[in-house]
């Protein structure tokens, strides 16, 4: 039976658009061709197509859904008005593609993936992808983690952010899926590669058996230099290669944390207990305030109150025991603000200078 070919004379985007699949993977071919000869990436040429372009990915028919995400790939690659569309592209990508059952199709989704970082919409890849980590199926929460650590692995840490990663570390280990862990557990030795031991201070959350296994995996690493394969476009390859991995080695352990809010965790009677008659109140409350500055990093806020109540026991409270705990929150209050406690490091400088011609060793310590 003669095949109705009718639809091959029709405008490119209503064969794009066509109830049938043959039209549209004609359409989509014909795309691919025309992507490809567009020698300007700024030409008005392409605002044709970017109406319709973000639909490929969703196509019924798997024939032609892979001519649409080889289509997709030339106008990412080509076109700089792509970057406005990668919102769209993306979901997509995350919903229909990565995790489709044509090897072919995850390959090609894959490479939309790099070729939209590669063209600096990093920031926007990496939400959508931990947005599919979130999802119920887990066979698209593995392809999300798994697309995530490759990104990792060919652009490093300067483009693709382990904050984000670090704060899923957890579920993904812990998950009822097998797949899910095994590729939660590959994403974080490829954050280990690149940031070695300064990753494991991160780790604390995590359960014992978990530990012990990362562990295991991180000593099976390769003492090797760790550069990126990909850049983006704007980088300079040459330049960062010769550098070698004094690119990463500047990480600092503290700007991988993420910030954790005391203020709002302290109780509404927490300076009357400082100023109790009672010591053992002040005591408590200090105790308190103890467990919560001993996380790493501090959210901003407004901590002048609890420095000046700090300040005012350790110059005049008469117990020891209270002095001391005043000063290690006050140390803590240091270590988890870093730069932004300069100021009321200074303030508080003059009564420290001076519990050091205190006997008592605790308090100096």
């Amino acid at each position: 039976m003669k095949q109705d070919t009718a639809y091959m004379k029709l405008p490119l985007e209503e064969r794009c658009a066509h109830k049938s699949w043959r039209a549209r993977l004609h359409g989509y071919e014909e795309c691919v061709k025309t992507f490809q000869c567009i020698d300007d990436e700024k030409s008005p040429e392409w605002n044709k197509y970017i109406g319709f372009i973000k639909k490929f990915m969703a196509d019924c028919n798997a024939a032609a859904q892979e001519k649409g995400l080889e289509a997709t790939l030339a106008f990412v690659e080509n076109a700089a008005i792509a970057s406005k569309i990668v919102i769209e592209v993306m979901n997509g990508i995350v919903s229909k593609c990565i995790a489709a059952p044509k090897a072919k199709t995850k390959e090609l989704a894959v490479q939309i993936t790099l070729m939209y970082i590669e063209i600096k919409k990093h920031e926007a890849v990496q939400e959508e992808l931990l947005k599919g980590t979130e999802a119920k199926n887990p066979k698209i929460v593995s392809a999300c983690i798994a697309t995530l650590t490759l990104a990792l692995k060919k652009f490093g840490p300067k483009v693709i952010n382990l904050k984000p990663l670090m704060k899923k570390m957890a579920s993904f280990l812990e998950d009822r899926d097998k797949r899910v862990r095994e590729q939660g557990k590959a994403m974080v030795v490829e954050m280990y590669r690149w940031v070695g031991d300064r990753l494991k201070q991160q780790l604390n959350t995590l359960k014992p058996v978990h530990i012990t296994q990362l562990e295991a995996e991180f000593s099976n690493l390769a003492d090797e230099e760790v550069v990126p394969t990909r850049y983006l476009r704007s980088q300079n390859p040459k330049n960062m290669v010769n550098n070698g991995d004094s690119e990463f080695s500047d990480i600092d352990p503290y700007d991988l944390l993420s910030p954790v809010d005391i203020l709002s965790k302290l109780p509404k009677d927490f300076y009357e207990k400082v100023e109790a008659k009672k010591w053992q109140e002040r005591k408590k409350a200090l105790e308190m305030l103890e467990t919560l500055v001993k996380n790493p990093k501090l959210e901003n806020g407004d901590y002048d109150d609890v420095v000046r109540a700090l300040k005012k026991i350790i110059s005049k409270d008469t117990n020891v025991l209270v002095v001391t705990l005043a000063g290690k929150c006050l140390a803590g209050l240091a270590a988890g603000l870093k730069k932004r406690f300069q100021l009321s490091g200074y303030i508080c400088l003059p009564i420290i200078l001076e519990k050091f011609r205190e006997k008592k060793q605790s308090v100096v310590q």
